[in-house]
């Protein structure tokens, strides 16, 4: 079994109005998967007051445990030291590795910020919630060298934003990224991309940018899953809060989000998954223990 999980940050599933960028959109793919797939609408508040937030949201995917409730309120952008124990000490990533399975954080970094990480880990640039996954399971870091030679993914799916930045490295298509995602997943078990365009785009209140947002991402996920042998594999799309879906105001929302789990090899009941604490368990459903059968020495004659 492999699976490929692309955490969105700041979608929700909104109403449908003139104020919904998904409704303006042309994302054939993204509707095609909501009809076709399963499903499921899971709330990101998790039963603490106020707007559900980045650090807490993600923390709560990746560990399966109520981060908000735990720290008494919602935390935006990087996580705090509670947080960062949280994630450090049980997290998607290293549970799998202790089953016996391969996993990989696909995302490239540059070399200025892995650096300034190393160097000053609680200051302005300290690690977000999947850097500190990749960091607890001692997984390598991909980075614009790896982005050149096609073994990356940026975040923006594109790299239009590292070259905004000053590399000199190649814009490519959505369909380049989703095949090299592809091909990078064939040899793990697990694989994980980050793209939190989505999340800025929202709080721009920028209907344009929205929109072509929203169907970028949707020729990349439909190029992606065109290549996938869904009666083997598996294509899971999460996220940890509402954003995007209402441009009305420039914040987060109290919205739920949607979970996709796109195959063909499991169906759950609507019920499996209601809030984003069920995600991870849903996940390991897929990746049971693995049997580690000792070596017992033959008798000698």
């Amino acid at each position: 079994m492999k699976m490929i999980l692309m955490f969105i940050d700041g979608i929700g599933i909104g109403k449908n109005d003139l104020l919904n960028p998904f409704m303006k959109a042309n994302i054939p793919n993204w509707h095609s998967f909501f009809n076709n797939y399963s499903v499921f609408e899971a709330d990101a508040s998790l039963g603490v007051t106020g707007l559900p937030q980045s650090a807490t949201g993600q923390t709560s995917i990746y560990t399966g445990k109520n981060a908000p409730k735990a720290v008494g309120r919602h935390i935006s952008a990087r996580p705090t030291a509670t947080l960062a124990e949280m994630v450090n000490n049980d997290n998607i990533f290293k549970i799998l590795i202790d089953r016996g399975y391969s996993v990989t954080f696909v995302n490239v970094y540059s070399k200025d910020y892995l650096d300034e990480v190393g160097k000053n880990p609680k200051g302005m640039l300290k690690p977000s919630v999947t850097t500190l996954l990749n960091i607890s399971a001692a997984l390598p870091f991909r980075t614009v060298e790896d982005y050149k030679n096609g073994n990356g993914v940026y975040h923006d799916i594109t790299g239009e934003a590292l070259r905004e930045k000053g590399y000199d490295v190649p814009v490519i298509t959505p369909e380049k990224a989703a095949d090299n995602l592809y091909q990078i997943s064939r040899n793990y078990d697990f694989t994980l991309f980050e793209f939190f365009v989505s999340d800025l785009a929202g709080h721009s209140q920028n209907m344009d940018r929205a929109v072509s947002i929203l169907e970028r991402l949707d020729r990349f996920v439909g190029s992606l899953v065109k290549q996938m042998d869904l009666n083997k594999e598996v294509f899971v799309i999460v996220s940890d809060h509402g954003n995007i879906e209402d441009l009305s105001i420039p914040t987060h929302t109290m919205n739920p989000v949607p979970v996709f789990f796109i195959t063909n090899t499991k169906t759950f009941p609507k019920n499996k998954i209601t809030a984003i604490t069920d995600i991870l368990p849903a996940v390991l459903d897929f990746f049971p223990k693995k049997n580690r059968l000792k070596h017992i020495p033959s008798k000698s004659g």
